[in-house]
């Protein structure tokens, strides 16, 4: 017998596909005055042999909008998607994408060194180095023959 962890999200799921349940929502968000959802942007965290890797996608987003901090092990990054209102003053018929705030906080398997963090945004992806301290990394030991 084997276990699986139970995920309370996936017994909700099936409302996102019925299309009367989605439009339903869609309706009432808009009755409740628009789409003022909090998100989070999708995040992964890569571990190299000498370095982590985290990886943010904030398409959108103008990368001076975005502010990362280190804090002993935790990696903060806050920043907001800001709605391009120039286009006019249109009405939505649809509006799937969330606009305003967010942060996300990660804390770090490993200590890392902080003065040689690094980060780079590149087609939407925001990519954030973080070597390791040495005594994570690790060294090969030479074996001498006598």
């Amino acid at each position: 017998m084997a276990i699986v962890r139970w995920n309370p999200r996936s017994e909700l799921d099936w409302f996102g596909r019925d299309p009367f349940f989605r439009r339903f929502f869609e309706l009432a968000e808009e009755d409740l005055g628009g789409n003022d959802r909090t998100w989070h942007p999708l995040m992964d965290l890569v571990e190299e042999k000498d370095r982590l890797e985290v990886r943010l996608e904030l398409p959108g987003i103008d990368p001076k909008d975005v502010q990362i901090q280190l804090q002993g092990d935790t990696l903060t990054v806050q920043g907001e998607r800001k709605l391009d209102q120039e286009n006019g003053a249109g009405k939505f018929l649809k509006r799937e994408q969330v606009y305003g705030t967010f942060a996300r906080s990660l804390q770090l398997p490993y200590r890392v060194q902080s003065d040689k963090v690094r980060a780079a945004y590149r087609n939407g992806v925001m990519t954030i180095t973080l070597p390791k301290a040495e005594e994570h990394v690790g060294r090969q030991i030479p074996v001498e023959v006598k």
